[in-house]
């Protein structure tokens, strides 16, 4: 192989390297993220993603596989709807039970809807099924009309990484 052709092809691998890093993004250091359907759009402004949706099902961004943790976990999600052509967005852990490869998802723990409009801020906690391995944090959206298509920015999320959390005990009465 030439000198030139070797200059052109790191070249060409550099540029590659550069394009799928520009194509993911991650919230506070967490994992990277990417579109669910390339037909969506996927952004960031500072810590916060910016997610584009087409019309159809339930589209978004997702996270890299995470290995489930060994203590209980969870995560706080800012979800703020700002494009009126979005019905609702939420936030979706899906469970799986391989870590590699291409495991199938098992189980999936939906947090609360966000409508048009609406900001909301809550915790999600990551409380695996029996049987899970690692899972993928989600943000999708569905649209008014399944023709649609949003904005660029119709939902922007914060998400923070996972942090510790207590078991929380029922409280109980004692006798004496």
């Amino acid at each position: 192989m030439s000198r030139m052709s070797k200059i052109v092809t790191s070249l060409l691998c550099a540029l590659g390297v550069l394009t799928a890093l520009a194509l993911s993004a991650s919230a506070d250091g967490g994992p990277p993220y990417r579109r669910t359907t390339p037909r969506g759009s996927f952004g960031a402004d500072g810590p916060e993603l910016l997610v584009g949706v087409p019309g159809g099902r339930a589209w978004g961004i997702e996270s890299a596989l995470i290995p489930v943790p060994d203590q209980p976990m969870g995560f706080h999600a800012t979800v703020e709807v700002i494009d009126p052509e979005v019905r609702e967005a939420f936030i979706r852990v899906a469970w799986y039970d391989r870590a590699s490869g291409r495991p199938r998802q098992f189980a999936l723990s939906d947090a609360r809807l966000v409508r048009a409009g609406e900001s909301a801020t809550f915790d999600v906690a990551l409380d695996p099924p029996h049987g899970a391995v690692a899972y993928r944090v989600r943000v999708l959206a569905r649209l008014q009309t399944p023709e649609g298509l949003s904005s660029s920015d119709a939902v922007r999320v914060g998400l923070s990484v996972p942090f510790f959390r207590p078991p929380v005990f029922t409280p109980t009465r004692l006798l004496p």
